[in-house]
């Protein structure tokens, strides 16, 4: 089965003439394919700052954590106590026996659920460590000169978790910023149109396949995003409500079926309902588009004047109405 491009079924929507004239032509280089390399240059730009904000959250996270064990680790060479030792001690035994528990978990899980368990038993055997040294060390004389160095080292740990911090918040303003320039919705962008990296989207059901300009993940729905450039017209148009159609149906193929698809014209954002009669609409079109191409038989299917005249292949149309 030959497969057929969602780019070649809004324009057979449009007019399936036109798209009959331009399966030939190659307009790489169009005002328009240009306006969206330079969406698609935004938006990678956006998802390399999210990338940035997680992993300086990370470091936050592993910095602070840091300061934290030295900091007591510090406090137990200024300060003796046997019971806090015993206090530790009794922690350090409980996070050793829940490591075994998990390693034990761990021998006997499928290869496909090892993983979360395998993470559980080292932090695990992790924690019993640490209290294991703070049992020691607040049972040891007191040790001055290592207790300040300690505590000077969990300022400095500290210092390190406030500038990635400070690098969170700068990039999580120039985040904000560039979404609220796209005007695109809230959610997890997990797919941009990209020739080189993204991957084309199939469907082997239905011979169909395509690149949607953005997939963003909205809590377990994935909604495809066509944004298209130029004029902004008063509703959304067929032609470009049948290209949709075919992303959500790859959507579906490839992950679950989405609630609704949006199109998006300069500020304006349409919703589209993905429902089994929109669904047949398209395949009822993609049925006259493969007909079509096995007759050779096409014509204009419209009698509207300015349709003509806005037509980029008006020039060679010999049913041209303008």
């Amino acid at each position: 089965m030959d497969y057929i491009s969602a780019g070649d079924i809004e324009k057979y929507s449009y007019c399936p003439l036109s798209w009959w004239l331009s399966r030939n032509e190659r307009n790489k280089n169009s005002e328009g394919v240009r306006k969206h390399r330079e969406i698609g240059k935004k938006i990678e730009e956006l998802r390399g700052e999210r990338r940035k904000i997680k992993a300086w959250e990370s470091m936050i996270m592993y910095y602070s954590l840091a300061a934290s064990i030295i900091a007591i680790l510090g406090f137990a060479f200024f300060y003796t106590s046997i019971l806090l030792g015993k206090v530790f001690i009794s922690l350090a035994i409980f996070w050793l026996l829940l490591a075994l528990y998990f390693l034990w978990k761990y021998e006997k899980s499928n290869v496909e659920n090892s993983k979360p368990m395998g993470k559980l038993m080292i932090i695990a055997s992790s924690s019993a460590t640490i209290f294991s040294i703070f049992a020691v060390t607040f049972v040891l004389p007191p040790n001055y000169l290592m207790g300040y160095l300690l505590e000077i080292s969990s300022l400095l740990w500290l210092i390190f978790a406030t500038y990635f911090l400070y690098l969170a918040l700068k990039g999580e303003i120039r985040y904000n910023k560039l979404r609220r320039e796209l005007k695109l919705p809230n959610g997890e962008i997990i797919y941009v149109d990209d020739l080189e990296r993204s991957p084309l989207l199939k469907s082997e059901k239905y011979g169909i396949w395509g690149r949607p300009d953005l997939l963003i993940k909205m809590g377990e729905d994935y909604i495809p995003i066509e944004i298209k450039t130029g004029r902004v017209p008063r509703g959304p148009l067929f032609s470009h409500i049948m290209q949709l159609t075919a992303y959500m149906l790859l959507v579906e193929d490839n992950f679950k079926a989405p609630p609704y698809g949006l199109l998006k014209y300069g500020n304006m954002i349409y919703k589209i309902d993905y429902d089994k009669g929109l669904k047949e609409l398209l395949l009822k079109k993609v049925d006259e588009m493969r007909c079509a191409l096995k007759t050779g038989e096409v014509h204009r299917n419209h009698n509207r004047m300015g349709k003509c005249l806005h037509c980029s292949r008006r020039d060679i149309c010999p049913e041209r109405l303008a």
